[in-house]
Protein backbone atom coordinates (compact mmCIF):
# COMPACT_ATOMS: atom_id res chain seq x y z
CA UNK A 1 0.00 0.00 0.00
CA UNK A 2 1.66 3.67 -0.72
CA UNK A 3 1.41 5.99 1.55
CA UNK A 4 -1.44 8.04 -0.95
CA UNK A 5 -3.81 5.00 -0.29
CA UNK A 6 -3.16 4.75 3.09
CA UNK A 7 -3.45 8.51 4.45
CA UNK A 8 -5.99 9.02 1.58
CA UNK A 9 -8.94 9.37 3.57
CA UNK A 10 -7.14 11.65 6.10
CA UNK A 11 -6.52 14.53 4.10
CA UNK A 12 -8.17 17.60 4.18
CA UNK A 13 -8.34 20.94 2.24
CA UNK A 14 -7.93 24.18 5.12
CA UNK A 15 -8.88 26.36 2.47
CA UNK A 16 -12.05 27.84 1.43
CA UNK A 17 -13.76 25.46 -1.06
CA UNK A 18 -13.55 28.65 -3.83
CA UNK A 19 -9.70 28.60 -3.43
CA UNK A 20 -7.37 26.06 -5.03
CA UNK A 21 -5.39 25.15 -2.01
CA UNK A 22 -1.18 24.92 -2.74
CA UNK A 23 -1.00 22.58 -0.23
CA UNK A 24 -3.03 20.00 1.97
CA UNK A 25 -2.80 18.89 5.77
CA UNK A 26 -3.51 15.45 8.00
CA UNK A 27 -6.98 15.21 9.65
CA UNK A 28 -6.30 14.38 13.63
CA UNK A 29 -6.65 11.07 13.35
CA UNK A 30 -4.19 11.01 10.33
CA UNK A 31 -1.81 12.81 12.57
CA UNK A 32 -2.45 10.23 15.06
CA UNK A 33 -1.74 7.31 12.63
CA UNK A 34 1.56 8.84 11.04
CA UNK A 35 2.53 9.90 14.56
CA UNK A 36 2.04 6.06 15.72
CA UNK A 37 3.20 4.34 13.18
CA UNK A 38 6.44 6.65 12.13
CA UNK A 39 7.60 8.37 15.86
CA UNK A 40 6.66 5.46 18.30
CA UNK A 41 9.21 2.84 17.26
CA UNK A 42 11.98 5.75 17.32
CA UNK A 43 10.76 6.28 20.77
CA UNK A 44 10.55 2.57 21.94
CA UNK A 45 14.32 2.29 20.43
CA UNK A 46 15.93 5.12 21.73
CA UNK A 47 14.32 6.13 25.15
CA UNK A 48 12.53 3.04 25.99
CA UNK A 49 9.45 4.38 26.58
CA UNK A 50 5.91 2.84 24.75
CA UNK A 51 2.88 4.87 23.56
CA UNK A 52 0.04 5.16 26.10
CA UNK A 53 -2.06 7.75 24.31
CA UNK A 54 -2.66 9.62 21.04
CA UNK A 55 0.63 11.93 21.82
CA UNK A 56 1.95 10.74 24.97
CA UNK A 57 4.63 7.70 26.09
CA UNK A 58 6.07 6.80 28.97
CA UNK A 59 8.98 4.23 30.81
CA UNK A 60 7.61 1.82 33.66
CA UNK A 61 7.24 3.24 37.28
CA UNK A 62 10.90 2.71 39.22
CA UNK A 63 11.03 4.23 42.96
CA UNK A 64 7.97 6.69 42.36
CA UNK A 65 8.24 8.19 38.82
CA UNK A 66 8.35 7.44 35.63
CA UNK A 67 9.65 9.24 32.16
CA UNK A 68 7.05 10.94 29.92
CA UNK A 69 7.41 12.75 26.82
CA UNK A 70 4.36 14.03 25.27
CA UNK A 71 3.73 16.69 22.41
CA UNK A 72 3.08 20.33 23.87
CA UNK A 73 0.52 21.55 21.66
CA UNK A 74 1.34 24.87 20.60
CA UNK A 75 -2.30 24.71 18.37
CA UNK A 76 -4.12 21.44 16.61
CA UNK A 77 -1.83 22.04 13.88
CA UNK A 78 1.46 22.63 15.48
CA UNK A 79 3.58 20.86 18.26
CA UNK A 80 7.16 20.75 19.99
CA UNK A 81 8.35 17.82 21.95
CA UNK A 82 8.15 18.22 25.95
CA UNK A 83 9.80 15.79 28.71
CA UNK A 84 9.28 15.12 32.09
CA UNK A 85 8.77 13.34 35.03
CA UNK A 86 5.60 11.77 36.70
CA UNK A 87 5.54 10.98 40.31
CA UNK A 88 2.76 8.67 41.83
CA UNK A 89 3.54 9.91 45.78
CA UNK A 90 2.89 14.10 44.62
CA UNK A 91 -0.50 14.81 44.40
CA UNK A 92 -1.70 17.33 41.06
CA UNK A 93 -4.57 20.22 40.94
CA UNK A 94 -6.69 20.05 38.13
CA UNK A 95 -8.34 23.14 36.48
CA UNK A 96 -11.41 22.49 38.90
CA UNK A 97 -9.26 22.66 41.75
CA UNK A 98 -9.53 18.95 42.63
CA UNK A 99 -6.89 17.33 44.12
CA UNK A 100 -6.31 13.81 42.37
CA UNK A 101 -3.32 11.36 42.03
CA UNK A 102 -1.79 10.23 38.13
CA UNK A 103 -0.79 6.64 39.03
CA UNK A 104 -1.85 4.80 35.96
CA UNK A 105 -1.60 5.27 31.85
CA UNK A 106 -4.65 6.44 31.68
CA UNK A 107 -4.12 9.55 34.27
CA UNK A 108 -0.47 10.49 33.78
CA UNK A 109 0.71 13.68 34.06
CA UNK A 110 3.82 15.66 34.16
CA UNK A 111 4.68 16.67 37.15
CA UNK A 112 7.84 18.29 35.80
CA UNK A 113 8.54 19.05 32.08
CA UNK A 114 11.32 21.01 29.82
CA UNK A 115 10.92 22.13 26.24
CA UNK A 116 13.76 22.75 23.95
CA UNK A 117 15.67 26.39 24.45
CA UNK A 118 15.07 26.77 20.95
CA UNK A 119 11.32 26.52 21.06
CA UNK A 120 11.24 28.43 24.45
CA UNK A 121 13.19 31.42 23.64
CA UNK A 122 14.98 30.57 27.43
CA UNK A 123 18.52 30.47 26.08
CA UNK A 124 17.45 34.61 24.84
CA UNK A 125 15.91 34.96 28.14
CA UNK A 126 19.46 34.19 29.77
CA UNK A 127 21.18 36.56 27.02
CA UNK A 128 18.99 39.46 27.97
CA UNK A 129 19.66 38.87 31.24
CA UNK A 130 23.90 38.48 31.00
CA UNK A 131 23.49 41.58 29.12
CA UNK A 132 21.89 43.61 31.61
CA UNK A 133 25.14 45.78 31.43
CA UNK A 134 25.55 46.28 28.02
CA UNK A 135 23.85 49.98 26.62
CA UNK A 136 20.47 49.32 25.53
CA UNK A 137 21.43 49.52 21.68
CA UNK A 138 24.45 47.71 21.98
CA UNK A 139 21.71 44.95 23.28
CA UNK A 140 19.26 45.56 20.74
CA UNK A 141 21.93 45.16 18.12
CA UNK A 142 22.68 41.42 19.45
CA UNK A 143 19.29 40.84 19.47
CA UNK A 144 18.71 41.26 15.65
CA UNK A 145 22.22 39.51 15.11
CA UNK A 146 20.33 36.13 16.35
CA UNK A 147 16.94 36.55 15.26
CA UNK A 148 16.98 34.51 11.80
CA UNK A 149 19.67 32.03 13.69
CA UNK A 150 16.86 31.30 16.42
CA UNK A 151 14.12 31.60 14.58
CA UNK A 152 15.78 28.46 12.01
CA UNK A 153 16.44 26.59 14.85
CA UNK A 154 12.78 26.62 16.50
CA UNK A 155 11.26 25.21 13.12
CA UNK A 156 13.74 22.35 14.01
CA UNK A 157 11.73 21.87 17.00
CA UNK A 158 7.97 22.02 15.48
CA UNK A 159 6.10 18.99 14.50
CA UNK A 160 3.03 19.82 12.17
CA UNK A 161 0.53 17.91 10.42
CA UNK A 162 0.24 20.52 8.00
CA UNK A 163 1.54 21.79 4.21
CA UNK A 164 1.58 18.77 2.35
CA UNK A 165 2.42 19.34 -1.59
CA UNK A 166 -0.99 18.72 -3.23
CA UNK A 167 0.86 18.60 -6.73
CA UNK A 168 2.93 15.91 -5.24
CA UNK A 169 0.91 13.65 -2.11
CA UNK A 170 3.27 10.77 -2.11
CA UNK A 171 6.40 12.75 -1.98
CA UNK A 172 4.76 15.53 0.43
CA UNK A 173 4.06 12.91 3.08
CA UNK A 174 7.47 11.13 3.23
CA UNK A 175 8.69 14.46 3.50
CA UNK A 176 6.26 15.01 6.69
CA UNK A 177 7.28 11.49 7.91
CA UNK A 178 10.66 12.53 7.84
CA UNK A 179 10.54 16.28 9.20
CA UNK A 180 8.64 13.92 12.27
CA UNK A 181 11.75 11.50 12.56
CA UNK A 182 14.21 14.75 12.15
CA UNK A 183 12.58 17.11 15.10
CA UNK A 184 12.87 13.69 17.53
CA UNK A 185 16.42 12.79 16.41
CA UNK A 186 17.42 16.75 16.82
CA UNK A 187 15.70 17.10 20.34
CA UNK A 188 17.20 13.68 21.59
CA UNK A 189 20.14 14.81 23.21
CA UNK A 190 18.33 17.38 24.82
CA UNK A 191 15.74 14.46 26.19
CA UNK A 192 18.93 12.16 27.01
CA UNK A 193 21.32 14.93 28.80
CA UNK A 194 17.80 16.25 30.93
CA UNK A 195 17.41 12.60 31.87
CA UNK A 196 20.90 12.13 33.04
CA UNK A 197 20.65 15.46 35.14
CA UNK A 198 17.48 14.41 36.49
CA UNK A 199 18.73 10.41 37.65
CA UNK A 200 18.23 11.02 41.03
CA UNK A 201 15.49 12.78 43.59
CA UNK A 202 18.27 15.66 44.47
CA UNK A 203 19.26 16.49 41.34
CA UNK A 204 15.45 17.17 40.14
CA UNK A 205 15.33 19.30 43.35
CA UNK A 206 18.37 21.51 41.60
CA UNK A 207 17.08 21.15 38.04
CA UNK A 208 13.75 22.72 39.68
CA UNK A 209 15.65 24.93 41.11
CA UNK A 210 17.59 25.93 37.96
CA UNK A 211 13.90 26.39 36.19
CA UNK A 212 12.10 28.28 38.68
CA UNK A 213 15.14 30.98 37.70
CA UNK A 214 13.43 31.57 34.20
CA UNK A 215 10.33 33.26 33.73
CA UNK A 216 9.11 30.91 31.06
CA UNK A 217 8.75 28.05 33.13
CA UNK A 218 7.49 30.16 36.17
CA UNK A 219 4.68 30.48 34.05
CA UNK A 220 3.93 26.91 32.15
CA UNK A 221 5.55 24.53 34.56
CA UNK A 222 4.36 26.29 38.79
CA UNK A 223 3.54 22.79 39.70
CA UNK A 224 6.87 22.55 40.21
CA UNK A 225 6.46 24.47 43.53
CA UNK A 226 4.79 21.73 44.85
CA UNK A 227 6.24 18.97 43.94
CA UNK A 228 9.40 20.89 45.43
CA UNK A 229 8.47 19.68 49.15
CA UNK A 230 6.96 16.38 48.43
CA UNK A 231 10.16 15.12 47.03
CA UNK A 232 12.40 16.49 49.62
CA UNK A 233 10.08 14.56 52.31
CA UNK A 234 10.79 11.90 50.37
CA UNK A 235 14.15 11.96 50.40
CA UNK A 236 14.29 12.42 54.31
CA UNK A 237 14.42 16.22 54.30
CA UNK A 238 11.20 16.81 56.27
CA UNK A 239 11.52 19.72 58.64
CA UNK A 240 12.80 21.61 54.78
CA UNK A 241 9.70 19.99 53.04
CA UNK A 242 7.29 21.71 55.48
CA UNK A 243 8.74 25.06 55.49
CA UNK A 244 9.32 25.18 51.75
CA UNK A 245 5.88 23.85 51.67
CA UNK A 246 4.51 27.02 53.70
CA UNK A 247 6.57 29.21 51.81
CA UNK A 248 4.35 29.00 48.41
CA UNK A 249 1.45 30.92 47.81
CA UNK A 250 -2.15 29.70 47.29
CA UNK A 251 -4.96 31.71 45.86
CA UNK A 252 -7.37 29.01 48.41
CA UNK A 253 -6.02 28.77 51.44
CA UNK A 254 -8.60 25.53 51.76
CA UNK A 255 -6.60 23.86 48.87
CA UNK A 256 -3.83 24.44 50.77
CA UNK A 257 -4.73 22.97 53.68
CA UNK A 258 -5.63 19.34 51.93
CA UNK A 259 -2.34 19.67 50.35
CA UNK A 260 -0.66 19.89 53.65
CA UNK A 261 -3.08 16.91 54.85
CA UNK A 262 -1.50 15.13 51.80
CA UNK A 263 2.42 15.97 52.77
CA UNK A 264 2.28 15.60 56.32
CA UNK A 265 0.66 11.47 55.81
Amino acid sequence: MTLLEKYQNFLVNNTRPEFQPKSLSLSAEGWKLLIRENLTPLIEEKLQMRQIGDYIWASEYEDGRRKVLSLFKINDAYATLQWGWNFDFVPRITSGKKIVWARTDKSVYMHIYEVSDEFSGCALENKKQNAGKLRQSSFFKMLCGVKNKKQNAREMTILSRCEIDINNIEKGLEEKIKQHKSVFLYLLPLIVEYYKNTATYEKILTRIEQNMQTSYYRFINRDSMIVYPFIEKRIGMREKAFRDFESITFDDENLKSKLLDILTN
